[in-house]
């Protein structure tokens, strides 16, 4: 089983088992629904404990979500700063949507075929995603992902084609 990210628990709330969490999906109502089957894990860990999510509700830029069999605040604060995961298999993404994982080390090259390093991180801003490409030579690079500068993603090959303006790689 492959597990993905989909939120990071920040702290707990209030007294009857709620916890708030960082939101990693772009579908966090479909994530975060009731009934829906998590993993909590600390971030480096191989050990994980499974739960369901028993209760949901978004909270400005984050949700509150409460876990079955976990109904007061002592039950939930040992695992503030666990990431929240899910089955990758359980669910098919729509076109154009990709997990981070599948990303990561994927060989970067612009359009005329030029490699320019690899993605070494996927980082999530309020405006967009953003690539950060690895290079042999020089700093590293970034490259929001939109569809102004992504024109191609082949996960099977393992390849992104990029579109790169004029002060885009920086030496």
């Amino acid at each position: 089983m492959e597990l993905v990210t989909i939120g990071k628990i920040l702290n707990a709330v209030g007294l009857r088992g709620e916890v708030k969490v960082f939101v990693i999906t772009d579908f966090p109502s479909k994530r975060f629904k009731k009934g829906q089957r998590v993993f909590l894990s600390f971030e480096n860990s191989q050990e994980y404990f499974e739960t369901i999510i028993a209760a949901s509700r978004k909270s400005q830029d984050r949700y509150i979500l409460t876990f079955e069999n976990m109904t007061v605040i002592e039950n939930v604060q040992k695992y503030v700063g666990c990431l929240i995961l899910i089955d990758k298999k359980a669910e098919n993404l729509p076109k154009d949507f990709y997990y981070h994982s599948d990303l990561v080390g994927c060989a970067v090259i612009d359009e005329s075929n030029q490699v320019i390093g690899r993605v070494s991180k996927v980082e999530d801003y309020p405006a967009h995603r953003t690539l950060r490409i690895s290079r042999d030579e020089g700093s590293d690079v970034l490259i929001p992902f939109i569809n102004v500068f992504i024109k191609g993603v082949n996960i099977d090959k393992k390849e992104i084609v990029v579109h790169i303006i004029e002060g885009m790689l920086w030496r």
